[in-house]
């Protein structure tokens, strides 16, 4: 049986179980692989062999101890440099002694020979007594964590920045535009990029990657657009605009633009912003960012040493909170009403459709075409206000004269929690847009004051910058989560933190139990594909997609089977994961197809939307008020419940 064969086509506590009965029953067992003199081997036989003929008990564990301490102490590689107490390790030998001698008493009876391997596990049982009493988990914690870590250390810097050798040899320079929403640091900084011969444009925001892809076509710039999602590569172009996490660190441009830097701080996704400011190659790199990141974005080209200046940008209009009373009865035109969900956000602008306001909406699932239109009767006039969410605070400016907070909480994927400073004022600075109007304003429904106070609250400076793990754990020899856990149990030095990998293992994890077959860098890559796990839609396409790529089989496009507002938007989520599952796992997608059929969702949608805010409104049967949307039978509460007192009282 060459090892090979037993690498290929065995598991890892088969092959772990097997060398430990290797090393307890033939001659070289000591850690100096010298051969064991022939009293030994008797007097560790005959107590096995006492012990094994016994009930398995702690006592029985205990002279086994007694008599071969040495023989399970040398059974794990390298224990004696782990950090472990001597309680700890005398439970180890318990656990391992027990486990042995119950495997020991199922095939060592009268034979001198240690079981042949696919002997040892063709019982089930086996297994699952060697995982009971944790034989292998110790193996696993202890050894293979140590291994792993010594692994990691020696392959990944320790300074983030050595990572990029060949961007090290450069010395580029640095711009930092600084400033608030609204104050034309991004504008700036595009327009460097627009006199380049060559750049590229990262985006925290697919949305934002088109916008600018379709400003720089506007004005005469070819540019590429490529995000997790989507591509439109352009015959020719030497600009590309993309999302952060898709930048190509393998080109040379003259210019580069990141915007947003601020998330940096970001715990899921501010490694990106690490990574591109490290790594990308350009001869000039302009950073947009918030104020707050002034400190961090500085220690990080100075531990480059590279040069960079500073430019700070202030906004043009005054932006002013109003402590009017607000009414959706008296909105303006130019009002943009902030809500913090998707059905808020189709609430209101019902609402207002009611008032005689017709409104464009803008929310997170919304496709960009969509997005696009909506806005689009925004700034031409054809619709008044502008209901959206937090999805508003990013992107190029917009006629909005005022910013009206109806809601202050937010779900932010982990908790229900308050606005904090930076998020209003992101949001806030949206109000008042040069040449347009002259000043911006900011009201509130409820908590007045908190908005207030945030508004005017210092910038608390980014202390750390979040770090991604490299590929080099691919090349670790563990299970790729435990190599992942690993290496975020490993601290950090400077002004550097490492970013939440909860879900990268939690995706791992289920792909294991869809198909064991998975390498280390095919789990990665499968649990590295952008899409909305929480969709069960999504979701239970994904996992049919894993299966077919298991099976070595072609893909197939997604259908639909319902044209609801709800359904689209699944829909067109579907059509992303076809594209982002394709290119990530060496698929050809059907580009034409894709193209054609996102366009026409994104017609439907907007459609629905405009339908859904102009439909007529439900009234009571009996008291003719306006129905909610959350109202399902033909009476509001409030008849519902005289209905019911009248009914109580008649009984």
């Amino acid at each position: 049986m060459s090892k090979k064969y037993l690498l290929e086509n065995t598991s890892a506590e088969a092959i772990f179980l097997y060398s430990l009965f290797k090393t307890l029953f033939e001659r070289n067992i000591s850690p100096s692989k010298k051969p064991v003199s022939k009293n030994r081997l008797i007097k560790m036989s005959s107590s096995l062999t006492y012990a094994a003929k016994q009930r398995i008990t702690e006592k029985n564990a205990e002279y086994y101890l007694k008599r071969n301490r040495h023989m399970v102490y040398s059974s794990i590689p390298y224990i004696d440099r782990l950090d472990i107490s001597n309680d700890c390790l005398d439970s180890i030998y318990k656990k391992m002694a027990t486990c042995e001698l119950y495997l020991y008493d199922r095939y060592k009876t009268g034979s001198n020979e240690y079981p042949d391997m696919f002997e040892l596990f063709e019982d089930k049982r086996n297994i699952s007594q060697l995982r009971s009493n944790t034989v292998l988990s110790i193996y696993m914690e202890l050894y293979l964590k140590k291994m792993a870590k010594e692994q990691i250390i020696r392959l990944i810097p320790s300074n983030p920045k050595d990572e990029f050798p060949e961007t090290r040899k450069m010395r580029r320079n640095f711009v930092i535009h600084l400033g608030l929403t609204n104050t034309g640091k991004t504008y700036h900084a595009l327009e460097a990029l627009k006199e380049a011969k060559s750049g590229a444009y990262l985006s925290p925001l697919r949305l934002l990657a088109l916008e600018v892809q379709e400003r720089l076509m506007e004005d005469n710039v070819l540019c590429s657009m490529l995000t997790g999602e989507e591509e439109d590569i352009i015959d020719g172009a030497n600009h590309i605009s993309s999302t952060v996490e898709k930048a190509d660190y393998t080109k040379h441009y003259d210019v580069v633009v990141i915007d947003e830097c601020q998330l940096i701080q970001d715990d899921s996704r501010g490694c990106y912003w690490t990574k591109a400011i490290l790594g990308m190659k350009a001869e000039t790199m302009h950073l947009c960012a918030a104020p707050e990141a002034e400190d961090i974005l500085v220690k990080i080209i100075k531990d480059c040493q590279e040069e960079y200046e500073i430019i700070r940008h202030v906004r043009n209009t005054e932006l002013i909170f109003s402590k009017e009373p607000f009414s959706l009865k008296n909105t303006q035109k130019g009002d943009a009403l902030v809500v913090f969900s998707r059905r808020s956000v189709l609430s209101i602008a019902e609402q207002l459709s009611q008032n005689g306001r017709k409104a464009s909406v803008i929310y997170g699932a919304l496709p960009y075409k969509t997005r696009k239109e909506q806005l689009k009767m925004f700034t031409e006039g054809k619709t008044d206000v502008v209901v959206a969410t937090d999805a508003i605070g990013m992107g190029l400016n917009l006629p909005i004269k005022r910013i009206v907070f109806l809601e202050t909480i937010k779900y932010d994927g982990n908790s229900t929690r308050l606005l904090v400073p930076w998020e209003v004022k992101q949001i806030a600075g949206r109000a008042g847009r040069r040449g347009l109007y002259e000043k911006g304003y900011v009201s509130s429904v409820s908590d007045n004051e908190m908005i207030k106070k945030h508004l005017s609250i210092p910038n608390v400076p980014i202390e750390y910058a979040y770090l991604g793990y490299s590929d080099v754990l691919l090349d670790i020899d563990c299970d790729i989560t435990q190599a992942l856990k690993v290496w975020k149990s490993i601290p950090t030095g400077g002004f550097y933190v490492k970013q939440d990998i909860s879900r990268t293992i939690n995706l791992c994890e289920q792909l294991k139990k869809i198909y064991k077959g998975f390498s280390k860098r095919e789990l990665l890559k499968l649990a590295s594909i952008p899409f909305d796990e929480e969709n069960k839609e999504v979701m239970d396409l994904f996992k049919e997609y894993v299966l077919l790529y298991s099976y070595d089989q072609e893909l197939f496009k997604p259908h639909i089977f319902s044209y609801t507002l709800n359904a689209l938007e699944d829909y067109y989520k579907c059509l992303d994961l076809y594209y982002s599952f394709s290119k990530n796992m060496g698929y050809v997608p059907d580009l034409m197809w894709l193209r054609e059929t996102k366009m026409m969702i994104a017609e439907r949608i907007n459609k629905e939307l405009i339908n859904h805010s102009s439909v007529k409104k439900r009234r009571c049967s009996i008291c003719n008020r306006p129905l909610g949307r959350n109202d399902k039978k033909d009476l509001c509460v409030s008849c519902q419940k005289n209905l019911i007192d009248v009914d109580l009282e008649s009984y």
